[in-house]
């Protein structure tokens, strides 16, 4: 009976811990594109520089929600809508979105009603 050498071994084992490891990055680096967060997201992107948004969530967890600007609920008026990060100016308030912490991208808002 022959016996495997060293090296082998080590391969047997490293191979496959390696494509397991490279499947839990691939896996989480997509982010979660099912659930409702995700959702919330996507339709975030459909707000667009001089859409009214609402903010159904607080000031250090926002839910913006894209309404009407002649109605009472808007609370922003978005001035711009960046890819990625941006650094806002000064006055404008900055929302963005994230995903495994990288920037998706950045709305510059400017507060209405006070």
């Amino acid at each position: 009976m022959s016996t495997l050498s060293r090296q082998t071994k080590v391969r047997m084992i490293a191979i496959p811990l390696a494509l397991i490891i490279a499947g839990v990055w691939y896996y989480n680096s997509r982010g979660n594109t099912t659930g409702p967060e995700h959702q919330k997201k996507v339709a975030s992107q459909t707000i667009d520089a001089g859409d009214c948004v609402q903010n159904k969530g607080t000031e250090s967890d926002p839910d913006l929600k894209k309404v009407d600007c002649g109605g009472a609920a808007a609370d922003y008026k978005v001035k711009e809508n960046w890819p990625l990060d941006h650094e806002c100016e000064p006055g404008l308030s900055k929302y963005q979105v994230t995903r495994n912490g990288r920037p998706q991208y950045t709305l510059c808002m400017e507060k209405l009603n006070g």
